[in-house]
């Protein structure tokens, strides 16, 4: 069979895949850091759509770990391995490098599938910045055994059983963790085995030629470019996508003030039971969420980009704190080209945060002009909407 079609499993264990803690430290935040924090509470708490994360670190942290590995994930989709790892390395372990020979490394391939309780373990890759082609020149030569040897990328067992030359053949107890032999030099396990056999355990040092290791600590190559990553940058990116996702429901200003009544009455269209078909609700019964709950607060929907409807919610909010416990300020849009600037500086200019206009509010008060404050007497929701005009004659009543 063509060396180069026969793929074998290289075990890269959870750890790199969960290595997404580095960086991702919140302590110090910065007052715009806990805006932004509280900005993206609050959009989660007003829509499903958009969200952003509240550790934005922690998310590029992770991003640049797995870049690593996106290529290789794409040619072996099976390539991670979530198996328990003692029992996926056997109580051999090969620890190997491209810094041995080809006719070494063979050698260990070839004794890693005569003894199918074993692992060839490399520290890392000859070139991290192109994994694919790293991984494809180990595998053209494991291709080449039968049955295919089983391959590991784990950097942990070497500082586990402080390797730092190969190759070296550490044989393991039956918890597959700990140590009974070694011997360094040596491509073949036989000689190792024997002398374990024989009940002498031990160190047994260098018996062959050894070599540097080749391949630098994965681990540690992932901790540099997470050190390298310019976290300033990735939150104005994480900040300016967000604004990009943002989508408004944009209404007509109004042209005459006008007070409308909304009934917020619910037709029950079917019994509502309980769990032994009791009757809790009738069928027909009209049910008005303001007799069962009051509404106490006063929402104020507006477009802050516009001067005019500014003027008029700054006019018309000592009326209504002296009058409702809690005003909420609801906007249809920001200022998508300045995102975060816009935002800060409507909810600076009012000392208080604004919420985005969402669907569900669109509908449930049936808005359709701004600026529009939205308060209750007795059944009724009162939708008032505002503009300049001073003429009686221009304020209608609904």
């Amino acid at each position: 069979m063509d060396v180069l079609t026969r793929y074998f499993k290289i075990l890269i264990p959870v750890f790199i895949i969960t290595f997404s803690s580095v960086g991702a430290d919140t302590s110090g935040l910065t007052d715009e850091d806990k805006a932004l924090r509280d900005l993206a509470k609050s959009i989660r708490e007003q829509s499903s759509e958009i969200t952003i994360p509240v550790n934005i670190h922690q998310r590029e942290a992770k991003a640049q770990a797995e870049q690593l590995f996106n290529s290789l994930k794409e040619q072996q989709p099976d390539i991670f391995d979530t198996r328990d790892k003692r029992k996926r390395i056997g109580r051999i372990l090969f620890f190997a490098s491209q810094s041995m020979s080809l006719e070494a490394m063979e050698d260990m391939f070839t004794a890693s599938t005569d003894h199918l309780d074993s692992a060839v373990v490399f520290r890392g890759v000859r070139d991290p910045e192109n994994l694919s082609k790293s991984i494809m020149e180990i595998q053209r030569i494991a291709a080449r055994q039968t049955p295919v040897a089983n391959v590991m990328l784990d950097p942990t067992l070497y500082r586990d059983y402080g390797v730092d030359k190969v190759p070296t053949i550490i044989y393991l107890d039956e918890d597959k963790e700990t140590e009974i032999a070694r011997v360094s030099g040596l491509t073949q396990p036989d000689w190792l085995l024997r002398q374990v056999k024989s009940g002498d355990g031990k160190d047994y040092g260098v018996k062959g030629s050894v070599h540097d290791i080749l391949e630098r600590d994965l681990i540690e190559v992932m901790k540099e470019r997470v050190a390298m990553i310019d976290w300033e940058d990735k939150k104005e990116q994480a900040i300016n996508r967000y604004w990009d996702k943002q989508r408004y429901l944009e209404l007509p200003g109004a042209t005459r003030k006008r007070t409308r009544e909304v009934d917020p009455s619910i037709l029950i269209s079917e019994d509502i039971t309980d769990a032994n078909g009791n009757v809790l609700v009738a069928q027909g019964t009209i049910i008005n969420p303001l007799e069962l709950r009051p509404f106490t607060q006063a929402l104020v929907v507006f477009d802050p980009l516009d001067p005019v409807q500014m003027s008029l919610v700054d006019q018309k909010l000592p009326e209504l704190t002296s009058k409702y416990p809690r005003i909420t300020l609801i906007v249809t849009r920001f200022n998508k080209e300045k995102g975060w600037e816009s935002y800060k500086s409507i909810t600076e200019h009012f000392d208080s945060p604004v919420f985005n206009l969402t669907s569900e509010v669109k509908s449930r008060f049936q808005l359709e002009y701004t600026p529009a404050i939205i308060t209750a007497a007795k059944r009724h929701f009162i939708i008032e909407e505002l503009t300049k005009s001073e003429d009686p004659a221009a304020i209608v009543k609904e």
